[in-house]
């Protein structure tokens, strides 16, 4: 990890202009195609880590804790939860909050036109001969959907308040640090995150089926295993950062910028200010 930042200060792209000369106007969020891509990642593992969510695992250690086998309970999410946090990572890193905050609120309106068309289906009856084959009755089916809709909404609770605190931490620490040590940044809101995104999901998905231990046990594995992930894929988010910055030669800077989650309102003046 040291090598890693020591990698940051003597390869991080310096910027031409100090973050205190620039004024708003001059701190242009440019859409290339890179900035599609990206977004189009974030969506869809965003999709894919709330259809997961539904499922609880459990996995059982070969160790015994107080003369009980010790198991693990978590989110089936959190197998594809690093990889939504690295696109709006990235996103934020190198185009900056604003672009990040669109990107963010398509991603949770995706999953919610998702959930509605299942909801659609749910209303559909089964035709006998398929459901007799695969048991996925309608009543299976009416359960499933009350599973999924419980779950959606404690993911995208918690992806809503984690996401834009990471996304916000990103964008004041880069000014802050006058763009260096881009490694620190990541592995700082991938921390602030991951801790909101696994209280928020543990409580509003499990309060009134866990007591307060098993919900705290749950949240704290939640939290290191997210945690290691986000780091163990951190040379890949640095990487791909300081690639595009590179490539679509913009480095931003919010100088300026509010962090309201709500306030995705693009000027024009923003919208054309200089590349850098």
């Amino acid at each position: 990890m040291n090598a890693l930042f020591a990698s940051d200060r003597m390869t991080d792209l310096a910027p031409t202009l100090s973050p205190e000369s620039l004024v708003p106007s001059q701190q242009a969020a440019h859409i290339t195609p890179a900035v599609i891509v990206l977004a189009i990642g974030f969506v869809s593992f965003l999709l894919i880590s709330n259809a997961l969510g539904a499922r609880v695992c459990e996995v059982t250690l070969p160790w015994t804790v107080a003369g009980e086998p010790f198991r693990l309970t978590f989110s089936a999410a959190l197998i594809s939860f690093p990889f939504a946090y690295l696109f709006s990572s990235v996103l934020t890193e190198v185009y900056g909050y604003r672009i990040s905050r669109v990107v963010i609120w398509s991603g949770l309106a995706a999953n919610l036109v998702m959930l509605v068309f299942l909801w659609l289906m749910s209303l559909l009856p089964t035709e006998p001969l398929w459901a007799g084959q695969t048991g996925f009755t309608d009543e299976v089916q009416r359960h499933w959907f009350e599973s999924i809709a419980h779950m959606f909404l404690a993911s995208v609770s918690a992806c809503m308040v984690g996401e834009f605190a990471n996304a916000a931490t990103l964008a004041r620490m880069k000014i802050a640090m006058h763009g260096r040590l881009a490694s620190v940044r990541f592995v700082a809101g991938s921390a602030l995150a991951a801790l909101l995104d696994s209280v928020v999901f543990v409580v509003v998905a499990f309060a009134y089926v866990l007591d307060i231990d098993a919900m705290a046990r749950m949240a704290g594995l939640e939290f290191v295993f997210k945690c290691a992930l986000q780091w163990l894929v951190l040379p890949m988010t640095v990487g791909l950062a300081r690639w595009l910055k590179r490539t679509d030669g913009i480095d931003h800077y919010d100088i300026g910028t509010s962090l309201n989650p709500f306030g995705f309102r693009l000027s024009r003046a923003q919208a054309s200010g200089s590349r850098r």
